[in-house]
């Protein structure tokens, strides 16, 4: 359909709105072949969920995915009941297929099982486990009993696998997780999670139980090169132009952020007629800072003195903030206090700091706080 917009935001990007990635699914295809668990880390929008995804639709061979998103879970019961669920369903396509699973490998849990299937034969599950009956360690070896009996492959995905770690039994969970999984052989543990400081804490730190636990993968942003290519293409599919100068700006103004790069493209789509100009861009840019004003508001009303303060001096280019001129100037109190205020901004996924230079997690963040407190 050519007058469709091409562009995507808040949702997964698969098939033609995917843009690059090879040599990380690459691995990701190569992890799912050899049976190599693999960890994946970037911050929040930067495409993990819609890279693995991708891996999974894309890869020449039979898998049977099994995802698991900890974004909304808050207790390891819970948690175990969503795996269950989740294998059950990843791995039977009929009836008798998943009563023949049920009673061969979680006899146990029948009376707690409850299944129906609908008009156009989709199962459905639903759990009702007295806490003391829900067995994790039967729940977390199902997948391998399954691969094992049916010779299959099983890629169990888990989105924002850091989330674990913040519940009150997390520490304990983590143990046992590690325990089972690494004992698998048929089965391939797609780890993810944005809060790149908690996921690398949880994978490279010697004292946490999932210490190398499999191949880790420090998502990178997209080139800037492949973005414009991306660019052009896409907006020239539909009957409408940019130039390569254009789409190098578009990507520079949310700092190649893949989220972001969709949702200008997208405003920039619905207000060209048939060609984004630099005008028009400015004018989509101004509309994207209109668009977060309010999560901005939302954010920076939680900010205490201190936090707002050194926004301001990391803003004006300051770089070395524990000096005696930078804590006068910028009233940052004492040395001690910066690690304080770094390590909250990075908790709350305002400043990343995983590179050399920090940097704003989200592109609308710094014009917006320039305009609002810099006068």
């Amino acid at each position: 359909m050519k007058n469709k917009n091409p562009f995507k935001y808040g949702e997964l990007s698969t098939g033609e709105n995917f843009c690059n990635r090879k040599a990380e699914l690459k691995r990701l295809h190569g992890a799912f072949r050899d049976g190599q668990s693999i960890v994946l880390i970037s911050p929040r929008r930067w495409g993990k969920s819609s890279l693995v995804d991708h891996a999974l639709d894309t890869y020449k061979g039979k898998l049977y995915p099994v995802k698991v998103d900890c974004f909304g879970i808050n207790s390891s019961e819970e948690f175990y009941g969503t795996v269950l669920k989740s294998v059950l369903l990843a791995t039977t396509s009929r009836l008798k297929q998943l009563t023949d699973t049920v009673t061969k490998h979680i006899k146990s849990f029948i009376p707690y099982i409850k299944y129906t299937v609908g008009e156009g034969e989709e199962i459905s599950i639903s759990l009702d486990f007295p806490a003391a009956q829900l067995d994790p360690g039967t729940v977390l070896d199902l997948a391998q009993k399954i691969a094992r009996q049916r010779k299959i492959r099983v890629v169990v995905c888990v989105d924002e696998f850091q989330k674990i770690a913040e519940w009150s039994d997390g520490a304990i969970v983590l143990e046992k997780l590690r325990s089972h999984w690494q004992k698998h052989k048929e089965v391939t543990y797609c780890l993810y999670g944005s809060k790149r400081h908690v996921m690398s804490a949880l994978f490279s730190h010697s004292s946490q139980p999932f210490y190398r636990f499999g191949e880790t993968i420090l998502l990178p942003k997209i080139n800037e090169s492949e973005w414009v290519s991306f660019l052009v293409n896409e907006f020239k599919k539909t009957g409408k132009t940019i130039t390569n100068e254009v789409a190098r700006e578009l990507v520079g103004l949310v700092d190649a952020h893949s989220y972001y790069v969709q949702y200008l493209a997208r405003i920039c789509w619905n207000n060209a007629r048939d060609k984004i100009t630099p005008t028009i861009l400015k004018d989509s840019w101004e509309e994207l800072l209109n668009d977060h004003l309010a999560l901005f508001q939302h954010i920076v009303k939680g900010l205490t003195l201190y936090q707002t303060n050194y926004i301001k001096a990391l803003l004006a280019g300051e770089t070395q903030m524990t000096s005696q001129r930078v804590l006068q100037t910028y009233q940052l109190g004492s040395q001690g206090n910066i690690k304080r205020i770094t390590d909250a901004l990075e908790d709350q996924e305002i400043v990343d700091y995983s590179a050399e230079t920090p940097s704003f997690c989200d592109p609308y963040f710094a014009p917006l706080f320039k305009k609002y407190f810099i006068s």
